[in-house]
Order: structure tokens, then C-alpha cells, then sequence
């Protein structure tokens, strides 16, 4: 595989991540708001944490483009929404 071919994988893989554990996170506050006793929630937290860690790590490989700042406005709604419960 020659370097740009993988570069251009790689870049991929992260947004895949990104979006992987953004919808980890969404279910997850979906269940705490259902749900909302203390393990939901800090599940939720734990999920939004790590999608928060793929974010940053999909800005460093990506940039602030268009696909890695989608996701991370979902996950802000998310945020705010696990946020109202406590």
C-alpha cells in the first residue's frame, strides 16, 4: 500500500471511530434519560468522555472538517441533554 493510500485509510478509521462513539454515547444518554438512576448516568458520562477523547483525536488526524465538527455537535446536544438530568 503506498503511503497516501494509507494515510487516507487511517483518516477514515478515525472518523469511523468518531461516529462509532458518538453513537455509543447517544444510546447511552438515551437509556440515562429513560432511566435516569445513577449507573445510566454515569455510564453515559463514561461514553460521552471517550467520544469526546475520538474527537480530539479525529481534529488532530482530520482537521475541523465537515464530518468531524457534525459529530461533534451531536455529542454537545448529548452533553447538554445528560447534563439536564443532574
Amino acid at each position: 500500500m503506498d503511503q497516501q493510500t494509507d494515510v487516507s485509510w487511517k483518516e477514515d478509521q478515525v472518523i469511523i471511530q468518531l461516529h462509532n462513539s458518538v453513537e455509543n454515547a447517544e444510546e447511552a444518554v438515551r437509556q440515562a434519560r429513560t432511566n435516569p438512576v445513577e449507573e445510566r448516568i454515569k455510564e453515559a458520562l463514561e461514553k460521552i468522555e471517550k467520544a469526546e477523547r475520538s474527537c480530539t483525536n479525529a481534529m488532530q488526524a482530520r482537521g475541523d472538517s465537515k464530518p468531524v465538527q457534525e459529530l461533534q455537535d451531536r455529542l454537545n446536544k448529548n452533553k447538554d441533554a445528560l447534563n439536564q438530568l443532574h
